[in-house]
């Protein structure tokens, strides 16, 4: 991958009980630094506490878009089927609950960070879902 672009990752921290989260991001030399709510810190104890992790998932998309500015942008839509099984909700209900409950992950420890040279960024629009 190009050294351009940064390793950053969010880090869960905390219990099961009380699962944290903050972010980390690796130099070309894997030193880690950490988001500490406006610039990043070689302190961990210093880095923001994130109690949900959507919020730590927008930071980290954020570094991520600001890393890829320069690059071409390719949109492709993998249609995402949800199959609701009992009663059928009102569909702001069902968006919400997609926006809090549902993760997209990526195995890129094994797989990269997308195909050949570029990086794939996910985004789940809860507002575009539809009923049929």
């Amino acid at each position: 991958m190009n050294e351009n672009i940064p390793a950053i990752t969010v880090v869960k921290r905390g219990c099961d009980k009380f699962p944290r989260f903050i972010v980390a991001k690796g130099d070309a030399y894997k030193n880690p630094v950490f988001w500490d709510g406006s610039d990043w810190t070689a302190n961990e104890s210093e880095a923001r506490i994130f109690a949900n992790v959507t919020e730590a998932s927008w930071v980290y998309h954020d570094a991520m878009m600001e890393s890829l500015q320069d690059r071409p942008v390719h949109r492709f839509v993998a249609p995402l089927y949800i199959e609701l099984h009992g009663e059928k909700p009102k569909l702001e209900d069902l968006r919400k609950w997609l926006e809090k409950a549902v993760r997209v992950v990526v195995n890129s420890p094994d797989h990269g960070l997308g195909p050949e040279e570029s990086v794939a960024m996910m985004i789940l629009d809860a507002e575009e879902t539809k009923g049929e």
